[in-house]
């Protein structure tokens, strides 16, 4: 199977997520998250943003923050749910 897309930098990602109409007051931060997280994981808690799904647009006031926060508080949520009892 051949891929289509071509790999895109973290530089070019957050290029691509601005001109999508989001918001990134802290590109450093965005790069941070974006190379240890990965830009499809984050992808899954961008899409309730999404004001056009066919071409990831997404509403007004979206920021990279809002995101993140998504992110983190599944992730927590997640890790409370999946520690035993002791």
């Amino acid at each position: 199977m051949k891929f289509t897309k071509s790999p895109l930098t973290i530089e070019q990602q957050i290029c691509l997520l601005k001109d999508r109409g989001m918001a990134i007051e802290d590109e450093a931060l965005a790069a941070h998250y974006l190379k240890h997280l990965n830009y499809y994981r984050l992808c899954a808690y961008w899409l309730p943003f999404e004001q056009d799904h066919a071409n990831h647009h997404f509403r007004d006031g979206t920021s990279f923050q809002a995101v993140l926060n998504l992110y983190i508080f599944d992730r927590e949520l997640r890790l409370l749910c999946l520690i035993p009892s002791i």
